[in-house]
C-alpha cells in the first residue's frame, strides 16, 4: 500500500492501533469479495414468471497478504548479527500474530478486530478519509519455512459479518451523521443503523415512504421516545420500552432503513431527529 492507503487494526491487546503498513511488517495486498446476496425471487402459482424479491447481504470476506521481516523496531534497520535479527523477526512476528489471533472482543467492539481503512478524497486536493468495519481471521495462516532469510510472508482470511464499511475518524469512530429531509444520505449501502427521537405525543410514528419502513409507539411515551434500530430497542426516560413499537404498516425486515443515492420521503406526527452512519460496500 505504499503509505498512501493503508489499514490500522484495533483489538482488546492494541487498543491504540497497530498500522500495518511499517518497515517491520505490512500489508502489501487485500483481495476483496463482495458480500453474496441471499434470498429467491417470488415464483406466483397463478402466473408466469418471476417476481423481484429484495436480497439480504451475507458477510464480506477479504484475504490479506502480509510480509514479516526482522528490521529492528527503534531503528528501522536490520541488525549486524544473524542472532539479533532472527531476535527481531521473532519479535515482529510475535505483534502480528497477537493482532491478528487475539480472540477477545474488546468492550463496543462488533468482533475481535476493528479495521480502519485510510482512503483519499476529493482528487483536485487529496485529503485523507477513513472508514471502519469489524472482523475476525476466519481461517488458518500457512507459512513456508522462514528460519534462512528471517523473513516470511502469508495470506491471512479476514471475515467481516457486516459486510458494509461506515464512515469514521482515524480511530475508528463512526461519524454519526443527521438527516435532512430533502437531501440523500450518502453512502453507497442501505442503511439500517441508526438512532431515531420521537417527541411525546399519542401514538408517535414515522415511516420512510420511499423504503416502506415504519415505527409507531403504541400509547403516549411522556417524553422522549429512543429508538436505536442496531440493537432494535426503543427506551422512555432510559426504561426499555421495546414492547410499545409496533411494525404494523412497515414492508421491511429492518426496524428502519435510509436508502442511499435518492432522496427519502419521511412521515410523521412529531418532529423526529434521525441520528445514522453512512455505510459503503
Amino acid at each position: 500500500m505504499a503509505y498512501v492507503e493503508s489499514y490500522t487494526v484495533f483489538s482488546a491487546t492494541t487498543p491504540n492501533g497497530q498500522s500495518l503498513d511499517t518497515p517491520q511488517f505490512a500489508l502489501e495486498e487485500v483481495s476483496q469479495n463482495t458480500p453474496p446476496l441471499r434470498g429467491e425471487n417470488l415464483r406466483p402459482a397463478m402466473d408466469h414468471g418471476l417476481r423481484f424479491r429484495e436480497k439480504r447481504m451475507g458477510g464480506r470476506t477479504e484475504t490479506w497478504s502480509i510480509w514479516v521481516c526482522d528490521t529492528n523496531t527503534a531503528t528501522g534497520l536490520p541488525r549486524a548479527t544473524t542472532e539479533a535479527r532472527l531476535a527481531d523477526f521473532n519479535t515482529n512476528w510475535d505483534t502480528v500474530m497477537g493482532i491478528l489471533l487475539t480472540t477477545n472482543r474488546a468492550d463496543d467492539y462488533e468482533a475481535p478486530l476493528k479495521v480502519v481503512r485510510r482512503m483519499k478524497t476529493t482528487p483536485g486536493s487529496p485529503t485523507d478519509m477513513y472508514r471502519v468495519n469489524y472482523g475476525e481471521v476466519s481461517g488458518e495462516i500457512s507459512v513456508a519455512d522462514h528460519s534462512t532469510f528471517q523473513y516470511a510472508r502469508f495470506q491471512v482470511p479476514v471475515l467481516y459479518m457486516d459486510p458494509r464499511w461506515y464512515e469514521s475518524g482515524s480511530t475508528g469512530t463512526k461519524t454519526a451523521r443527521t438527516f435532512t429531509s430533502g437531501t440523500p444520505p450518502g453512502g453507497t449501502a442501505l442503511m439500517t443503523r441508526m438512532t431515531i427521537t420521537l417527541p411525546s405525543t399519542s401514538s408517535p410514528y414515522i415511516e420512510n415512504m420511499t423504503t416502506g419502513s415504519k415505527l409507531t409507539y403504541t400509547g403516549t411515551p411522556g417524553a422522549n421516545v429512543i429508538i436505536d434500530t442496531t440493537e432494535c430497542t426503543a427506551k422512555v426516560s432510559g426504561v426499555n420500552k421495546s414492547g410499545n413499537i409496533s411494525r404494523t404498516g412497515s414492508t421491511t425486515s429492518d426496524w428502519f432503513q435510509l436508502r442511499p443515492g435518492v432522496n427519502n420521503t419521511i412521515q410523521s406526527n412529531v418532529s423526529y431527529t434521525i441520528s445514522y452512519y453512512r455505510a459503503y460496500i
